[in-house]
């Protein structure tokens, strides 16, 4: 493995971060921030969805999607990017807990496919695709808890 430079190495860490804040947005349900994190003509591509393009229809395509689901739990497990100046290409394996409103579990395990580009705003997707490596019910038994955010203590 080649050792990167600051440039390169600062690029990968926004690039990893960008995936996480995806992960972070599916989780706290919240369409606006995860339709921030792609390009104005960004593709988001989910086997059996039609494909998404632009922020405004992906916002409004993953709030549809987790409406079904009162309990989802996406979690990043790795990645491999490749960055080529000013563009990108990732790939990266995570897996998904859910639970529908009529209590069936589901699980989730899968990789996206990314290309991604270095805007004003930092990294965005340009493209998005996910693909399943499973797809198959979950027994999630136990009481599902909705996001809450830490409070702060006061000092």
């Amino acid at each position: 493995m080649a050792v990167l430079s600051d440039g390169e190495l600062a690029n990968e860490l926004a690039i990893r971060d960008l995936a996480a804040r995806f992960s972070d947005a599916v989780n706290r349900k919240h369409g606006g921030d995860l339709a921030g994190l792609f390009t104005s003509d960004g593709r988001w591509d989910v086997p059996g969805i039609p494909e998404t393009i632009g922020p405004d229809a992906i916002r409004e395509r993953f709030e549809g999607l987790v409406g079904q689901f009162p309990f989802l739990v996406q979690l990043l497990q790795s990645g491999v990017v490749e960055i080529e100046g000013d563009t990108a290409r990732a790939r990266w394996y995570l897996t998904e807990h859910a639970r529908d409103a009529e209590g069936q579990g589901a699980l989730f395990i899968g990789t996206y496919h990314d290309d991604l580009v270095l805007t004003g705003s930092g990294w965005r997707f340009a493209e998005r695709r996910f693909r399943f490596l499973y797809r198959g019910r979950d027994e999630l038994t136990g009481r599902a808890y909705p996001y809450e955010a830490p409070g702060r203590a006061s000092g």
